[in-house]
């Protein structure tokens, strides 16, 4: 019986053959109690998919006009306050100025970069990927203790 398709047959064979079996009853009220919950959400507690074409349409035009007036506020914060109008000359000046302001903080970073030795920097980021590691895994071993062992 070295063939794997012969042996595929026989077990395939051999499991057909068997008697089914009934849930055990407290399982299966669990299974249907869960399954009317299911049923008795309302369609907000459902995935976005589930919802009525109506209700999705109008959370995407909200999500529009959020964004629509999210973009409106950022710019309205970094123009300039005097005249509504701008002129090519303004704009240069302020990417002038914040182009200006970058190249600083870029410098000023490079600066305490070149202070600090580089291996406490090799330290840092092994300390910190150790860290995020260790995140995941105390976060698994919650999730384990705190759900799966009921």
């Amino acid at each position: 019986m070295t063939d794997p398709h012969q042996l595929e047959r026989l077990v395939d064979d051999v499991l057909r053959k068997q008697p089914l079996r009934k849930a055990p009853a407290s399982l299966e009220a669990r299974v249907l109690a869960r399954i009317g919950q299911h049923e008795a959400l309302p369609w907000w507690r459902e995935s976005f998919s589930h919802w009525p074409a109506a209700a999705r349409l109008a959370l995407l035009i909200a999500l529009i006009v959020v964004a629509k007036l999210t973009l409106d506020v950022v710019v309205w914060m970094f123009s300039a306050p005097t005249p509504v109008t701008h002129t090519v000359e303004s704009s240069v000046t302020w990417a002038r100025s914040t182009a200006s302001t970058a190249e600083t903080l870029f410098n000023v970073c490079r600066s305490f970069l070149e202070v600090i030795p580089a291996h406490w920097i090799t330290l840092a980021l092994a300390f910190a990927a150790g860290m995020y590691v260790l995140l995941f895994a105390l976060g698994a071993t919650a999730y384990r203790t705190l759900y799966l062992n009921k």
